[in-house]
């Protein structure tokens, strides 16, 4: 049987094997790994000598393992007491005989030792609190196999990996655990502590005193140190900070092979859990300032690390017991404390590898926060704990700027992706100092833009930082007002912010044509939104630069699709203050005003076009045709020179509507092309309404012919759902400049979406009409209209809302919005007094099925929305109903 699987495994794992060969020998091997014997199998094999391939009896020790980890979960038919005891036995044995330095032979790869050691370990959680109680002796006495205790160097290697495996299975906290499972370790724990953990803490020290010289005793102190380590977390402390065994480390410290074991090590020592008091000794007792300043960083990456690391549990510690204790004389010992090891922490903050900086950002944090807490419960901070605030700022600031190894590629690089999350982090501290004292945050910040922006600066990373630290100030202003400050803090943010940016206007950044900085400009001449209204003169300027190879015609395609969306708030925010310079700006952007739809690659050969095709480039272009829309309705345009470029505008559209119709059901370019220029109108529509100009009659005349290109091409084109959703969206945007003349073209409207409309588009449709009704209920079509297409509406929700969902939970949630709006469009026509309409000649014969429809929505659902609109709606249509009679 053992010779049979060897075999099964071998070409199980040949990925050269026969596939139904192959297959053969996995199912044998699930089959042994299954059958309530096939441990046995397993071990035999494992053990047998010669010694099987590494494969084979990898898998043996994997099914062995099974059988374990199943008695473990309670499944104790498998392996009884015998069996245990059985295989402790063949493991012994096997052990003493593998790690004897007088039998020759292949030793096994660390990984397969790794494995043997998780092995142990499940043995070990079966047996040691019932039958193996020597189980530490046992394992030790490997390291003693052919010499004295602990010089057997492989021995002594595997009782460590043992020790190491058992943490893990035990006491990490990393892993979750069921119940059961967390019980046992507690219990195994106690046990531990009980009968061995003198014994072992003893074991460790000796084991760092014999082979810390040694130069084959590397692996074997880094393992020892890795246990004690991760051991100390749930051991009585005071075994191991004892004067000899931290000599023992701290000498460690100081040897450069073991140094950054012996950190890790340090670290977790320092980490453990104990009371303030305690914690203090710990910390005084090692002298950890000092020790940490001693230590030769700057020279090992990782090394530095795991300093960092270390000076991070240290202050995260100190900055907690000041933050909770209430006894002074605690308080001040870590503050005190606080105020020697932070400066390392802060350093650490400042250092050039991201990795190394993370590490103290946990303690970095908790001091701001507890900065935070002081400062309000006291209005002020000691000059120390300023000292420090100053330093960490500027250490932030920094910290910020752009490696000299690292170009702008706007995120799309790995490692400047890495930078920009490190960034924001770091944002998050520059933000809660200004929240602590925003005199400082001012003033730091306020220096490094005005430095950076001085005209010596040529170098775009510190313009850059100084564009960032703009950009954070400006974000920083809602914390001015809020905080105390020694002037008035809004008032004194304003002027330095209007410092700033005309510093920036005036300077000659923008020469660079360096991408980060020219999209920094253009989004901070847009982000402070009162700074125009007190400088209008540099309105001329600053259109000047949107419509260059800065802004909108940039040759950088990322600036030039931001600007697009910019260049539109920058109209939007300030269109009052353009004037007679809105042509100008109008001719500017003609160029760009060109509707070209593309299909991406991938949809070549789709018969559906997604709205998304080729999104980014269009929906950025449609800003430009909403700020064209702004910029002809100005006040300083006269009505026309309105009509001759509003007609320049949309002519173009028409005529390429007219020429891709035709061609539309087959082509799905010319499709899309049909839906941009619908969504074109609809945006251009919102930008003429909004401009602030009345809207002539010469103006609406032209959108009730847009409007009627639509219609057109809706006839045509109904079945394509992008040109539906186009034409909802744009008659939609329509309607403030149309108002009621639009009337008469919404029951054509309708029968024309109503024929192919999804559940969603009915949705958005019926807000769509609830809105027209609740604004045009005074006019006379407004009736005739409802009353019109009421009935083909209602057939068609209906017809939706009878389709069965079929287990869909999005179609559920479809449904239950239906749901939700057919019953606020109901709503909205008795609110708006159109009640009426349900009992007129066309639709009285619908009265009850809409009585019968409410009931049952509002009945068979949990929805409360429902239920509440129901039951606003069902009283008031039984009142209709009896006043019809």
């Amino acid at each position: 049987m053992e010779e049979q699987l060897e075999q099964a495994v071998e070409i199980a794992l040949n990925s050269n094997a026969d596939y139904n060969l192959k297959q053969q020998a996995i199912s044998f091997c699930n089959q042994i790994k299954d059958s309530p014997n096939g441990w046995q199998i397993c071990i035999a094999l494992f053990v047998s000598q010669p010694k099987r391939s590494t494969s084979v009896r990898f898998f043996a020790l994997q099914v062995v393992d099974d059988a374990l980890v199943k008695r473990l979960n309670g499944n104790e038919d498998l392996l009884d007491h015998n069996a245990l005891n059985y295989i402790k036995g063949v493991l012994l044995s096997y052990l003493q005989r593998e790690f004897n330095p007088q039998i020759t032979g292949d030793s096994d790869a660390p990984y397969m030792e790794n494995k043997l050691s998780q092995t142990v370990t499940y043995l070990f959680a079966l047996t040691y609190l019932q039958s193996w109680p020597s189980f530490y002796d046992d394992i030790l006495a490997l390291s003693s196999i052919d010499g004295p205790l602990l010089s057997n160097s492989r021995g002594l290697l595997f009782f460590l990996r043992v020790l190491n495996s058992q943490h893990e299975e035990i006491a990490d906290t990393l892993i979750r655990r069921s119940e059961g499972t967390a019980q046992r370790g507690i219990a195994l724990k106690d046990a531990i502590r009980a009968r061995d953990m003198t014994k072992l803490t003893n074991i460790w020290r000796e084991i760092l005193l014999r082979w810390g010289s040694r130069e084959d005793g590397l692996v074997i102190n880094e393992s020892c140190l890795k246990v004690i380590g991760s051991w100390i977390s749930w051991i009585d402390i005071s075994l191991i900070v004892t004067p000899e065994y931290m000599n023992i480390i701290f000498s460690s410290l100081g040897n450069e092979p073991l140094r950054k074991s012996a950190c890790d090590t340090l670290t977790e020592i320092v980490s453990k859990k104990m009371k303030p008091v305690d914690k203090l000794q710990l910390i005084s007792l090692f002298n950890l300032p000092e020790v940490i300043s001693q230590l030769p960083v700057g020279r090992d990456l990782e090394f530095d690390e795991k300093v960092a690391r270390l000076s991070n549990a240290v202050s995260l510690d100190l900055v907690k017991i000041q933050d909770d204790q209430t006894n002074t004389g605690v308080r001040e010992t870590a503050s005190h404390l606080c105020q020697q090891i932070l400066p390392f922490s802060i350093s650490f903050l400042g250092n050039e590898y991201d990795d190394t900086a993370s590490e103290v950002f946990p303690a970095i944090s908790e001091y701001l926060s507890f900065l935070r807490k002081e400062k309000k419960r006291n209005n002020f901070l000691t000059p120390d704990r300023l000292a420090l605030l100053t330093s960490i700022l500027k250490t932030v600031v920094l910290k910020l700027k752009y490696d000299e190894t690292m170009d702008f590629q706007n995120g799309s690089d790995e490692s400047e992706a890495e930078f920009l999350e490190i960034r924001s982090r770091l944002r998050l501290f520059q933000d809660a100092i200004a929240a602590i004292d925003v005199d400082l945050f001012m003033d730091t910040v306020s220096g490094v833009v005005l430095d950076s922006l001085d005209g010596t600066k040529r170098d775009w990373r510190e313009i850059e930082l100084g564009l960032y630290e703009l950009n954070a100030f400006i974000d920083g202003l809602r914390n001015a007002s809020a905080m105390p400050s020694k002037s008035n803090p809004a008032t004194k943010a304003v002027e330095i912010l209007n410092t700033m940016l005309l510093k920036m206007i005036s300077s000659n950044i923008l020469s660079l044509n360096h991408p980060a900085i020219n999209l920094f400009y253009l989004e901070l001449i847009v982000k402070p939104t009162k700074f125009l209204d007190s400088n209008p003169q540099l309105i001329p300027q600053i259109l000047n630069t949107f419509v260059s190879a800065v802004g909108i015609h940039s040759s950088f395609l990322h600036v030039q699709l931001r600007s697009w969306f910019l260049f539109y708030r920058f109209i939007k925010l300030n269109k009052l203050l353009i004037g007679d310079i809105s042509e100008t700006a109008l001719t500017a952007i003609s160029d760009l005003l060109v509707i070209t739809a593309e299909i991406p690659q991938s949809n070549d050969n789709d018969s559906d076009v997604s709205t998304d095709s080729g999104s980014s480039n269009f929906e950025g272009r449609l800003y430009l045709f909403e700020v064209s829309g702004l910029l002809i309705s100005i006040d300083a345009v006269s009505d026309e020179k309105q009509l001759v470029l509003l007609k320049n505008i949309l002519n173009p559209i028409f005529a390429d509507m007219e020429r891709n119709l035709p061609r539309a059901l087959e082509d799905p370019l010319s499709a899309l092309q049909v839906h941009h220029d619908i969504m074109a109108l609809g945006t251009f529509a919102r930008g003429v309404a909004d401009g602030g100009k009345t809207v002539n009659e010469q103006v609406r005349e032209q959108f009730l012919l847009a409007g009627r290109a639509i219609l057109v091409t809706l006839e045509t084109l109904s079945r394509l759902d992008i040109v539906r959703e186009a034409s909802r969206f744009a008659f939609a945007r329509m309607v403030p400049i149309l108002e009621y003349h639009i009337l008469p073209e919404i029951p054509t409207l309708v029968s024309r979406l109503l024929v192919e409309s999804s559940t969603s588009e009915l949705i958005d449709f019926m807000s769509f009409l609830g809105q027209l009704v609740h604004n045009f209920k005074d006019q006379p079509g407004m009736f005739d209209m409802v009353n019109s297409l009421l009935g083909p509406l209602l057939t068609r929700i209906y017809y939706s809302l009878s389709i069965s969902a079929n287990g869909s939970t999005d179609e559920e949630i479809r449904q239950t919005d239906m749901k939700k709006a057919y019953l606020s469009f109901m709503l909205n026509l008795l609110n708006n007094g159109m009640g009426s309409v349900l009992v007129s000649r066309d639709n009285r014969q619908m009265l009850d099925s809409v009585i019968q429809s409410v009931a049952h929505y509002s009945s068979t659902t949990d929805d409360s929305s429902i239920k509440k609109m129901g039951s606003s709606i069902f009283p008031r249509l039984e009142e209709i109903r009896s006043r019809a009679l």
